[in-house]
């Protein structure tokens, strides 16, 4: 396979970005809602720097999407699309790369607001910003709650809309971004 996207494929290094961002992002939605609801404990500190440390790591994959799109292209929509689709697609993309940068960024200047440290993986405790201020830090714990719907919602359109394509469509647009598969001419 080859590293790069060609005009009717994604390659290797955006599938790898892509699917590796989805399954973080799929353990770390719910592991997010779950943990809210434990007792103080340290257990409960454990499970806020692994959300932490998630977020913070899907951060850097998502600027690594970013920039790898501007060095490798994305296939173009096929032809069969509308307009309209095409300017659907492109906007739900690019909400969700906003919305998974705004999301960690919110959650880490949370922790700060808050006056918790960000121990990324247990191994490095992160340099902090002094603006202990519990006003601001419930602004951006309601914020950071409510963008997480807003991230789940627009990944239920986005797998629903490759299925679309997939099932109903039956064009290339799910089976060009799978692992090992290939869209042929």
């Amino acid at each position: 396979m080859q590293l790069r996207n060609d005009p009717k494929n994604y390659g290797l290094i955006a599938k790898l970005l892509h699917w590796s961002t989805a399954l973080l992002i799929l353990g770390h939605i719910p592991l997010g809602w779950w943990m809210r609801g434990l007792p103080l404990s340290l257990d409960k500190v454990w499970y806020y720097n692994l959300h932490k440390s998630l977020g913070i790591t899907i951060l850097i994959l998502i600027v690594l999407r970013i920039v790898w799109r501007r060095i490798s292209p994305p296939p173009p929509y096929p032809d069969t699309m509308s307009n309209f689709e095409k300017n659907a697609a492109r906007t739900l993309h690019y909400s969700l790369y906003a919305a998974l940068i705004a999301q960690p960024i919110i959650g880490i200047i949370h922790s700060w607001a808050s006056g918790y440290p960000i121990v990324f993986f247990n191994s490095y405790t992160l340099p902090s910003l002094s603006i202990l201020n519990k006003s601001f830090a419930d602004w951006l714990s309601t914020s950071h709650f409510i963008l997480g719907w807003g991230i789940a919602a627009l990944i239920v359109v986005h797998i629903g809309a490759a299925l679309k394509h997939h099932y109903l469509d039956k064009d290339f647009i799910l089976t060009r971004m799978l692992p090992f598969c290939r869209v042929r001419n």
